[in-house]
């Protein structure tokens, strides 16, 4: 007999069931532990994870919140219609240091390399735009004029050994391309399914997967000597349309987060599902792993959160020793 699907940990009712667009762990100095959450209205509202309410509410703007980091000193917010504003954490909260704007209409979500303190931002016509996190412009990765891409749908900062920082961007038109950060250049494609939502890659695990509007999860490789891009199998699953897709890090599972609302748990080792949940009734826009031990739980947990204005917390497939 199959397993029932296990409950989250804990179900956070975001501030007046507004839909949440997306996530991010935030663990500070002093052991402040929270929970970001950008949502439809413009705000992002910070819940405290040993009481899991909210701390501070911020305003961003007007426009739903499609992406945010959070970085030891910055928090990153990516608004609907093209702005990126920078915000350094004070004392006091957060001051806004940058803004970004770019006639983007899509939903790339953006990348960073925190290390080197870089963004790297989606634009039309195929174009990634790259600032520091002053805002400064540091460049563009501009493919050739001959291959027909479209616009950016989702990317993936890889860092390779040997301080190799690579970008995988999915594309429009379905191709996937890996590029050289060092010298903006392409090193790979790889022609998809069809136009990938979502992107994911494991280092360790020398795979990665790519979401989208079917009911197929495709996974692919990264060689590890040439950083060719190979199509490796296809993982059916009952319903179509997938917003996001994300590898734990320790390389065990990988999560997809459906337009059904269902949240789909694989193992790396096997390919297989090993849960589906169900708890949420509207699309999943975002599902994101913590960095650390949420101490409250004492684990790594998961987050995810959807149209329906929830956010559940999940403590699946962790060793507790």
């Amino acid at each position: 007999m199959a397993l029932l699907p296990p409950d989250p940990v804990y179900t956070i009712r975001n501030v007046d069931n507004v839909p949440v667009y997306s996530l991010a762990f935030s663990f500070l100095p002093g052991g402040l532990e929270r929970l970001l959450a950008g949502s439809k209205n413009g705000y992002v509202y910070a819940y405290n994870l040993q009481t899991n309410r909210v701390q501070q509410k911020i305003q961003v703007g007007q426009a739903p919140i499609l992406h945010l980091i959070h970085t030891s000193n910055h928090l990153i917010t990516q608004e609907k219609g093209g702005k990126f504003k920078i915000f350094s954490l004070t004392n006091s909260g957060y001051e806004e240091d940058a803004l970004i704007e770019v006639d983007y209409p899509g939903f790339c979500r953006f990348e960073a390399n925190t290390k080197l303190e870089t963004l790297y931002v989606p634009d039309k016509e195929s174009k990634i735009l790259i600032y520091n996190f002053s805002g400064e412009s540091a460049g563009c990765l501009l493919p050739d004029s001959t291959l027909k891409l479209g616009d950016p749908m989702c990317m993936k900062f890889i860092e390779f050994p040997c301080d190799r920082p690579t970008l995988l961007v999915g594309y429009e038109a379905g191709w996937l391309v890996l590029w050289d950060l060092n010298t903006s250049q392409c090193i790979s494609k790889l022609q998809t399914l069809e136009c990938p939502m979502s992107v994911d890659y494991h280092n360790e695990q020398q795979r990665g997967m790519i979401g989208n509007a079917s009911d197929v999860i495709q996974i692919f490789s990264i060689g590890r000597k040439d950083l060719s891009l190979t199509h490796k199998m296809d993982i059916n699953i009952k319903n179509p349309g997938i917003n996001k897709v994300e590898s734990r890090s320790d390389g065990k599972v990988f999560v997809s987060g459906g337009w059904d609302g269902h949240i789909r748990i694989f193992s790396w080792f096997s390919l297989r599902p090993l849960a589906v949940l169900t708890e949420h009734k509207k699309a999943i826009q975002d599902v994101v792993y913590s960095s650390e031990k949420v101490s409250y739980w004492k684990a790594h947990i998961m987050a995810a959160g959807g149209l329906d204005g929830a956010i559940t917390l999940w403590d699946l497939y962790n060793n507790k020793n």
